[in-house]
Formats: structure tokens, sequence, C-alpha cells
């Protein structure tokens, strides 16, 4: 009995020790410091990640761009620019804006216009060994406003076209829709083109666009209304040859314009037609 009850005694005390241990509290560590000199601002500089290199990169060679501005009669034009941006080492991006106005005078009528044609080289570029052909991607869009008088007056967008040609010929190209309103017609245009595409190989290239932006108005006694064809942001357009109560009043114009994008990138098809600039035809891989 007396054996027993002393296990039974130490068994209560382990019991009681491993309790009272697992309730004492945990000491934790402090943390490591770093020692930094008095007065001395602490400086953390973060650098963002860095993208992969493309496959297959454009290089832009030599540009000839032009706007001409036609104008008889009472009218006006504006903008005339042609940006063309590079936002990666494989996409360009080519914008031409401007704006035609026109209303008939006591004397004769009134036109404007804008004529734009760009020539721009490249050369497509093959930055990795294992690419052995590239897909070349166009796509554009046209963004603006058309307007026209009840009493006579027509505006117009047209010739907005975009191609991209090798040594042997064309290669790819790319039309957008024309647009005319007359007789106090008015039209707001978002229009988007594309994306078409083509397999092509490393060599040099040139891309060719062009668009013509037209307002005009017959000759007219009683002060009218102007006609107007507005593809620039402002202030291409001079607010007093429109009034308060136009039908686009309002308007978000910062994207105004027709644009192109043209891009490259690795070809993973396997049967596809190849564009090799110094052949006629291409081939078949």
């Amino acid at each position: 009995m007396l054996v027993q009850g002393g296990t039974t005694i130490v068994r209560t005390l382990c019991a009681g020790l491993l309790g009272m241990l697992a309730a004492w509290p945990v000491v934790a560590q402090p943390p490591a410091t770093i020692a930094l000199p008095a007065g001395k601002p602490l400086e953390i500089r973060v650098a963002p990640a860095s993208a992969p290199a493309p496959d297959v990169s454009i290089t832009l060679e030599r540009r000839h761009g032009h706007a001409t501005p036609r104008r008889l009669g009472f009218c006006h034009t504006g903008g005339g620019n042609t940006d063309v941006a590079q936002p990666s080492s494989d996409t360009v991006v080519i914008t031409m804006t401007g704006v035609a106005v026109a209303t008939g005078g006591p004397c004769r009528a009134g036109v404007a216009g804008m004529d734009f044609d760009l020539t721009q080289d490249f050369e497509v570029v093959f930055e990795k060994s294992g690419v052995k052909t590239a897909k070349l991607t166009l796509a554009a869009r046209a963004i603006g406003l058309l307007r026209s008088h009840k009493g006579g007056g027509a505006a117009e967008l047209t010739h907005g076209q975009v191609s991209v040609s090798g040594a042997a010929g064309e290669v790819l190209s790319l039309a957008m829709p024309d647009h005319a309103v007359a007789c106090g017609e008015n039209l707001s245009i978002n229009d988007h083109e594309g994306p078409v595409s083509i397999s092509i190989g490393a060599g040099k290239y040139t891309l060719r666009q062009t668009v013509h932006f037209l307002a005009s108005h017959p000759r007219s006694v009683l002060p009218c209304k102007a006609a107007s064809a507005e593809f620039a942001p402002d202030p291409a357009l001079d607010p007093l040859w429109i009034s308060y109560w136009e039908p686009f009043h309002g308007a978000a114009k910062k994207d105004f314009g027709f644009q192109v994008t043209i891009k490259v990138a690795a070809d993973a098809g396997v049967e596809r037609m190849r564009f090799d600039p110094r052949k006629v035809g291409g081939s078949i891989r």
C-alpha cells in the first residue's frame, strides 16, 4: 500500500510540475537591430523589376512626313501634326491630327483641307538566335467629328490607309472606311480596323500612311454655320468657328486623330506564309 501510494504521489507531483511549465510565459527574443549614425537619414531604394527584353525589335530609320493644308475662301485649318512614338522596342504608334473648317462668303465658296502622308523606314531585328520568323501586326483607329450646315456645306474623312512593304513589294495593308456628311448631317466617328498580321523575316521595311480631312461650303450671302472635319485635340479648332449650341458640345477630344499601331513579336506558328524581303513571293516553312 505504501509503494502504491508513493507512486501515486510521485505521478501527481510530476503532472503538476509539467502543468506549471506549460503555463510559464515564454520570453520573446528581442528583434535584431541595426545601429545607424546619429543625425544621418535612412535611405531606402526600391528598384522596379525590369521587363524581359522582347525577342524581336523595331529599329526606326529615316522618315519623311508631311501635312499640307489646302485653303480657299473663308476657312480655317489647325493641327497638322504627325507624331511617331515608340513606347517599347517592339511597338511603334503613329498619330496624325488635323482640323479643317470652312464657311461660305458672299463672294465665293470656302474650302479647307489637310492632307497627310508619311514614309517611315524601319528594320526588324531578331534579338535571340532561336527566333526564325516574326509576326508583323497592324491596327488602326480614327476618332473625330464631322459637321455640316443644313443650308449647305460638307465634311469628310478619306484616304485613311497604311501599308508595309519590303524589297519585293507590299507585305501588309489596312484601310479605314471613308466618311462624309452634308446638308445638316453631323457624325461622331470612333472607328477601329484590324489587327491584321503576317509572318515575316528579319530585314528592312517601309511603312506608308496617309489620311485626308476636308470641309467645304458653297457661297452664301447670309451668315451661316461652318462645316468642319475635326480630328485633333484642343486647341487646334478655334472655338470662334463653332457655336456653343454645336451638336457635339463638351466632347472629349484628347484622343482625336488617325492612329496606326505596328507591332512585331516572335512567330510561334508552324505552317504559315513567311515573307522574306530578299526574295520575291516569300516562302513556306
